[in-house]
């Protein structure tokens, strides 16, 4: 995103590395087959001052709920992904991986002051 000239310190950066680390997570935690890849890709539409995150993994079966649910206990260690997901971004959602097994979870992020 430095390369896209949005400041590191800026808040677009915090909310995608907020989402490329939890939709990774839960790729490697849920997603993961042996002997298959997972893939991470970044897009930013410049038109209409967004950036899409894709995070691709092999198990097409294990769809995350569409909207997040309620919150879990306080001492559960997991289920918050994806309210943090869906918290910074405009729209998020899962499709079939395109030419491959598994499945695409991907978020759309609103840039401030984009052209």
């Amino acid at each position: 995103m430095d390369a896209w000239g949005w400041r590191h310190d800026a808040p677009v950066h915090d909310a995608v590395e907020l989402i490329v680390a939890e939709l990774a997570d839960n790729a490697v935690s849920h997603g993961r087959v042996p002997g298959r890849d997972a893939r991470l890709r970044l897009a930013r539409f410049g038109a209409t001052g967004r950036v899409r995150v894709e995070v691709s993994d092999a198990r097409g079966e294990r769809h995350p709920a569409t909207a997040p649910g309620g919150l879990p206990e306080d001492e559960d260690e997991g289920g918050r992904g994806l309210v943090l997901v869906a918290a910074p971004a405009e729209e998020w959602g899962v499709a079939p991986r395109p030419g491959a097994p598994g499945k695409t979870v991907r978020a759309v992020v609103a840039v401030p002051g984009a052209p």
